[in-house]
């Protein structure tokens, strides 16, 4: 998935969320984990934010650390992965993941020192700025939600503790089949 093996990605989330998060990641970014402390705040609503999102091998796991919850679901990377397993290398892999989500490529611009390609979602309002296929920086800018994310420092190639990827002890976690949803869904479809 990434252009390098391991490290570690501090970011600060501006705009209408407020917070911080970091990503770790080994294994090329088949192994990560996204630790995000925010509030969000939408049209005089606020919510604070307390996730992990964890990928491992098969699954993912999406948990709300104040609520002790989660979700497990079959890692989605896999299926795509199975879907563009004939691109030659990461670089072609990378950005065939960014063109099926709809991205364009607008440019390249330095940041923190690194050489990113920038592309654009404009289906969502999405500009990013993209380093060995990991975001450094990103602008979203959607009906009057604007959040930003931008890099601080950046760890490359560092080890990673195997604690970061571990489900906190206390989380309950309800497995999700999306296959299934996705084809209950087209059924109703019909």
């Amino acid at each position: 998935r990434y252009g390098i093996k391991s490290g570690v990605i501090e970011y600060i989330i501006t705009g209408s969320q407020e917070g911080t998060k970091t990503l770790y990641f080994d294994s090329w970014g088949m192994r990560q984990a996204e630790y995000t402390r925010s509030v969000l705040s939408v049209g005089g609503f606020t919510k604070s934010l307390n996730l992990v999102n964890i990928i491992d091998g098969e699954f993912q796991y999406m948990i709300n650390i104040d609520q002790n919850s989660g979700t497990k679901t079959r890692n989605p990377i896999l299926k795509s992965i199975e879907q563009l397993k004939d691109q030659k290398g990461f670089n072609e892999f990378g950005e065939q993941m960014l063109l099926s989500m709809g991205a364009n490529k607008i440019g390249s611009e330095n940041f923190l020192g690194k050489d990113c390609d920038v592309y654009e979602m404009k289906s969502t309002g999405t500009k990013i700025w993209v380093w060995e296929w990991l975001t450094l920086k990103s602008e979203t800018k959607s009906g009057g939600i604007n959040i930003n994310l931008t890099a601080t420092r950046i760890n490359e190639g560092g080890s990673v503790s195997p604690e970061k990827f571990r489900i906190p002890e206390k989380v309950v976690l309800n497995e999700v089949d999306i296959d299934n949803i996705e084809n209950e869904m087209r059924e109703e479809n019909k």
